[in-house]
């Protein structure tokens, strides 16, 4: 059986992912197999990636999905297709570490009877301002190791140590789960499963719920290339439930949670000053003064809705006209600061390109355990 699928599903406004699956299949001897699901047209025009599925056949596409499927079923029908013991979840402007699969082997070999495996990858914006100095953290650890459940449950569900969204390493999208895990998944998804535009929260959410055992390496092992959000219009599904996919980021997890546990009976906790501060942050992040406000109130009017408006008072975001400064480079702990636009690298994939010199090779991370000591923190707080 191939040890790893990586499927690619070509939403409408992505390119063909022609540069991803000609690095990813470069190694010969790579055990991966590449599932292209194309939406629509995304990818009539795209002669180059047919002709490597023909010269290659380790690459397949799909049959064009109809253009009234939802994004989460275009995923849905992708993993379906798959014929390895692994399978995880990238996009075209993505970058995926080439050697993937050894790292999942080596993750095998650390973390006995695991599920559901996880990484540090790196976040990119393409049209990020270069007159504004950014950095990207690079962790110095390249070790693997297990990760408790309860643990991520807190962090995931209680929002803790949150940015606008919850520190959450695992699930399919740019994380890797067994097949077993996956059809687990997939036979549990119930009426309200699945309504949401933005699938990989989900995943992330019921990976968290049927995995059992969980491994994270520190080291890097891909780049997400970061695009605004986009408000979808869709109530949520639970009656009652104030937040939906039209407010913000911070709001589409909450519903996917809320929903979620709504289903399989157990009522969503997660309205803390944690989920108030990633609300905020939700907020902040946004540099049109005009966007900025009405995402504050729509934020504040749904918080109003909610248990009697408790935490309305909490709910003070400041406008940022455009994004802080951060000037900070080199060693931080046990992150390397590098600037963002490092070795002039303006995509995911250009900077996972130049950033992978910086890290260690697979043979390093499988014959040599990592010499620095683990931190005594717990390991959530070390997510990159």
């Amino acid at each position: 059986m191939t040890k790893l699928s990586i499927c690619i599903p070509v939403e409408p406004g992505n390119p063909p992912p022609v540069y991803l699956a000609t690095k990813l299949l470069r190694n010969a001897a790579s055990d991966i197999e590449i599932i292209v699901a194309p939406y629509g047209d995304t990818c009539a025009d795209a002669g180059d990636l047919y002709a490597l599925a023909e010269q290659d056949a380790r690459l397949r596409i799909l049959p064009p999905a109809p253009l009234d499927i939802s994004a989460a079923n275009l995923w849905i029908g992708t993993v379906a297709a798959v014929s390895g013991e692994w399978v995880t979840v990238a996009r075209p402007r993505d970058m995926l570490e080439p050697d993937l699969p050894q790292f999942v082997e080596h993750a095998e070999e650390t973390v006995p009877g695991i599920d559901a495996f996880g990484w540090n990858s790196f976040q990119i914006d393409a049209d990020a301002p270069r007159h504004i100095s950014q950095n990207v953290a690079i962790p110095i650890q390249h070790h693997t190791m297990s990760i408790d459940k309860d643990d991520m449950l807190e962090t995931f569900f209680q929002w803790k140590d949150s940015s606008n969204v919850p520190k959450m390493p695992f699930g399919i999208y740019h994380a890797a789960i067994k097949r077993p895990l996956l059809e687990t998944v997939l036979a549990n998804s119930g009426r309200l499963s699945w309504l949401t535009a933005y699938p990989q929260y989900e995943w992330a959410a019921r990976t968290l719920i049927y995995g059992k055992t969980f491994g994270f390496s520190f080291r890097p092992l891909s780049a997400m290339d970061i695009r605004p959000f986009v408000p979808v219009a869709a109530p949520s599904a639970v009656p009652g439930f104030p937040l939906d996919s039209s407010i913000g980021l911070t709001a589409v997890v909450a519903e996917v949670q809320a929903r979620m546990l709504h289903d399989l009976g157990i009522e969503w906790t997660g309205f803390n000053d944690n989920f108030i501060r990633a609300c905020m942050l939700d907020c902040m992040f946004v540099h049109n003064e005009n966007a900025f406000e009405a995402k504050a109130q729509a934020y504040y009017a749904a918080i109003c809705n909610w248990e009697g408006g408790h935490f309305a008072g909490s709910f003070r975001p400041p406008y940022l006209a455009e994004p802080p400064a951060d000037t900070r480079r080199g060693l931080d702990g046990r992150l390397l600061m590098v600037n963002r636009f490092l070795g002039n690298a303006a995509t995911a994939q250009e900077f996972f390109k130049v950033a992978r010199g910086l890290v260690a090779p697979v043979s390093i991370v499988r014959e040599r355990p990592d010499e620095l000591v683990i931190s005594q923190e717990k390991p959530t707080a070390l997510f990159a």
